[in-house]
């Protein structure tokens, strides 16, 4: 009786030979199936029985057993400095006599023994310089420390602490920046071990204080690596030069949260028929230019973030506060005025002479149109009633702005649609930092009030003027457009299907958005140099930066929306856990969006994934919520039926 011993995809086999011939061999294993086998790979071969009449198997479990227990540093002291066969180094370690077993476990000890010995060819070794195998050894010892320390820290965390050495680095450990961390390992085994995602095992070893804290803190981490506090110079500018426009009153439309205000209108009556009317808008480029300091730190910000309740602003507080347009101050602007004629029978001749011009201006008053005294009807701007602040600006701006909308809803082919509700998210008091589990209120306010359409339609008057003029001009920007493909920012101007006009660009926010700051510095320029703007401008056509900042734009601002869709989610979760009955439930109002989405009726609440079954869309539902995930931020929910 023949046996081998040869490796197969790094295992030992022993195998019983059945047929022999000069290039290969059948043999049997453990199996009960014939193997094929080449006779250069069989590393030994005897016709001996097994000792101690071990089974195939069994003898295999020896080799394992023996090649594990064999003191390497003893071997590779007892090798020769010149290339050995491994059965002399057998018979050195076992003795003269040894068995096929300890042979074998020889060579298996050898081949998987790269620290102390290199493969030189079919059973030939040579062993390592010593230097080398201290170095390697010092490496094992490291990595099974880190093994060791590894293993401590998931039992830390599995057992609800959290070890500071990951404390320290949580966030990037959300973000998974490291996964070969020995950090990110220990957390991503205890989060296996306890069936809990990331972010829930981090939460359950106390990383986070809330999962408030956790979507918070995450966020910033990842998109303000160097922090929400950046020192930067302050804005240094000279606007004696610009002249003040003392024959405007100026006044600005926002809500009572705001704080950035770069808008502002003013209304001036020519005669009985023609008003001289103007939008002006906050001008931080007169300090601000192209990759000075706080244009670098504008650029990694690109927009001001809003959540419920909390904002980070894109540019640094010193410099809102100096270009704000704040009641009571005078402040530099970037003005378009354009004649109103009330009488005129045409589009053409009703809004004419048409200007842009940096000036400075003085802020008259700051309304804010979520206050009961702004809450107008359309009746209130059309008819008598003039009891509310700057009622005869107002009236004026409604009046052009329904020509500015009619003749967009003319190119359209069909009436905007501002049925779209909206909501407002108020903590009362709201300390800094939030904690997550502040009182919530929120209210539904619906889009297209009178107010809000004012507003709108003089933005979006400023914003086609001057995206044209720096066509006309040859000068890129960042542009908005929108075909059948969707919405798109682009360095030309195209047309913008769904608002109806020829070009597009945001210019009327540049304390709080970077396209409207960059697209500022290139309008200034077609102010300032006419014809020759396009050499005389920050950004030129084509310039490979200009589309770098177009595109981290675009990113950055999908990244802000879409946490901002996050964190009210939270808030609106808030508001039910607020209500929750003892028993842990709440039984709500809902409307049906389309099949399998419902959306609650007092707060933008969306179900997904809720079977509606024949409940046709836009009827009213009843929900029982219950359970909050507050990591995933979804809520366990049951339809119980309409509401009759």
């Amino acid at each position: 009786m023949t046996h081998v011993f040869y490796e197969q995809s790094g295992k030992p086999i022993v195998a019983q030979v059945m047929e022999q011939k000069d290039s290969h061999m059948h043999v049997k294993g453990a199996g009960s199936s014939l193997q094929k086998v080449k006779t250069k790979d069989v590393l030994l071969q005897s016709t001996a029985a097994l000792p101690n009449n071990l089974s195939a198997l069994q003898a295999v479990e020896a080799i394992e057993l023996a090649a594990a227990q064999a003191d390497l540093e003893f071997i590779w002291e007892c090798a020769p400095d010149e290339v050995f066969d491994f059965m002399f180094l057998a018979r050195e370690y076992f003795g003269e006599s040894a068995n096929f077993i300890e042979q074998a476990a020889m060579w298996h000890a050898l081949h998987h023994a790269p620290i102390y010995f290199g493969k030189k060819g079919r059973g030939q070794f040579t062993k390592q310089a010593r230097e080398q195998v201290d170095i390697a050894l010092v490496a094992i010892a490291k990595k099974e420390e880190r093994l060791r320390q590894q293993a401590i820290w998931t039992d830390e965390l599995v057992a609800g602490r959290c070890p500071d050495d990951i404390l320290k680095i949580r966030d990037a450990i959300v973000q998974k920046k490291n996964a070969n961390d020995m950090a990110y390992k220990a957390v991503l085994a205890a989060s296996e071990q306890m069936h809990l995602s990331i972010p829930a095992l981090l939460l359950h070893a106390g990383a986070f204080t809330s999962a408030f804290d956790y979507h918070r803190s995450s966020f910033i981490a990842e998109h303000y690596p160097q922090g929400v506090n950046v020192d930067l110079p302050q804005p240094v500018f000279d606007a004696s030069s610009l002249p003040l426009n003392e024959s405007i009153a100026v006044f600005s439309i926002d809500d009572s949260f705001t704080t950035e205000i770069d808008d502002a209108f003013s209304v001036v009556q020519l005669d009985t028929e023609r008003y001289r009317i103007g939008v002006h808008i906050a001008a931080p480029t007169l300090s601000a230019s192209r990759d000075d300091a706080v244009d670098v730190h504008a650029v990694a910000r690109m927009s001001t973030m809003y959540t419920p309740g909390e904002k980070i602003t894109m540019l640094p507080d010193a410099w809102v506060a100096e270009f704000s347009l704040d009641a009571a101050t005078v402040k530099p602007v970037v003005s378009i005025y354009v004649t109103f004629n009330s009488q005129a029978d045409t589009f053409e001749t009703a809004l004419t002479d048409i200007e842009t011009r940096v000036e400075r201006v003085r802020v008259a008053d700051n309304l804010r149109h979520d206050v009961p005294a702004l809450q107008l009807s359309i009746e209130d701007l059309e008819g008598e009633r003039s009891d509310y602040p700057q009622s005869d600006a107002l009236k004026i701006l409604w009046q052009a702005g329904k020509v500015l909308s009619a003749q967009r809803d003319l190119v359209r082919g069909k009436p905007e649609n501002n049925n779209r509700a909206d909501f407002s998210f108020v903590i009362e008091n709201a300390p800094s930092p939030l904690t997550g589990d502040e009182p919530i209120c929120i209210t539904q306010r619906q889009r297209g009030s009178p107010i809000d359409k004012i507003v709108s339609e003089w933005m979006i008057f400023a914003n086609v003027r001057w995206a044209q003029m720096l066509d006309t001009h040859n000068v890129p920007a960042l542009f908005r457009s929108q075909s059948p493909m969707g919405v798109r920012t682009t360095t030309h101007a195209s047309p913008h299907l769904a608002m109806g006009v020829p070009a597009y660009m945001w210019s009327t926010s540049p304390l709080r958005r970077y396209a409207d700051l960059l697209n500022q510095m290139q309008l200034r320029a077609v102010i300032e140099h006419g014809v020759t703007a396009p050499m005389q401008a920050p950004f030129k056509a084509k310039e490979i930066d200009l589309l770098k900042r177009m595109s981290t734009f675009d990113e950055k601002y999908k990244a802000y929306n879409e946490q901002q869709n996050k964190m009210e989610r939270y808030w609106c979760l808030q508001w039910v856990a607020q209500r929750m009955t003892d028993s842990g439930f709440l039984e709500v109002n809902g409307i049906v969006i389309k099949e399998n989405l419902i959306r609650l009726s007092d707060i933008p609440l969306y179900l997904p994934n809720l079977p509606t079954g024949e409940i046709p869309p836009s009827s009213a539902v009843t929900i029982r919520l219950g359970a909050i995930n507050w990591v995933e931020l979804n809520v366990e929910a049951t339809m119980m039926g309409s509401v009759e």
